[in-house]
């Protein structure tokens, strides 16, 4: 479990137009070494309506591994766990949130689907490779961002107002910041764990 040393938030405002929404954006510091996969994301607010979930979601299995290995979503999302080796695969998950899913084995090329309604980390693993293991994060905000290989998050389009900021990455302790977001423009949010 790693600590954070320090948050450095800088509120930048542009007065471009008549856009009336923020971008959160940063970096993750993990003391010199990267912090994906990550993701950060926002809670609170004025009221967030749950976005509708249309856009297609996947988490690939690739190379003996899940791609990407962490994926983030907002609770109701329906994920396509497709098979993209040349070998059988299994996709299942212990994780109560969950509700302890098991889609069997299925050749390449195929794909099976499943709908998480339930916030939480949910643990997915591959019952024929024991050495996969990945994670989807089912948020109940739309505002959120996997971490980037040097560290970059990005949420856009944040209405303005009072959010919790929060960073998931396993094996790390729990963070959170309260943070204001203005009602346009960008607000910079970096943040460094300790060695």
């Amino acid at each position: 479990m790693k600590p954070f040393a320090w948050l450095t938030v800088v509120g930048v405002l542009c007065v471009a137009g008549a856009a009336r929404a923020t971008t959160v954006e940063g970096r993750l510091g993990a003391a010199g070494a990267s912090a994906a996969p990550a993701v950060v994301y926002l809670e609170g607010g004025e009221a967030i309506a749950r976005r509708p979930v249309t856009e297609r979601v996947v988490m690939d299995q690739k190379n003996l591994t899940f791609t990407p290995p962490v994926l983030p979503v907002v609770r109701g999302t329906t994920v396509e766990f497709t098979n993209s080796d040349d070998v059988q695969h299994n996709v299942f998950s212990p994780s109560k949130a969950a509700g302890k899913f098991n889609l069997g084995t299925y050749g390449p090329g195929a794909m099976r689907t499943v709908t998480l309604d339930e916030a939480g980390d949910v643990l997915v693993l591959c019952n024929i490779h024991m050495e996969m293991e990945g994670h989807v994060l089912v948020l109940e905000t739309p505002y959120f961002s996997p971490v980037a290989s040097d560290g970059r998050y990005t949420i856009h389009d944040v209405p303005a107002g009072t959010y919790t900021l929060k960073i998931w990455r396993g094996r790390w302790l729990p963070f959170a910041r309260t943070v204001e977001v203005p009602a346009q423009g960008s607000l910079t949010v970096d943040i460094e764990s300790a060695p």
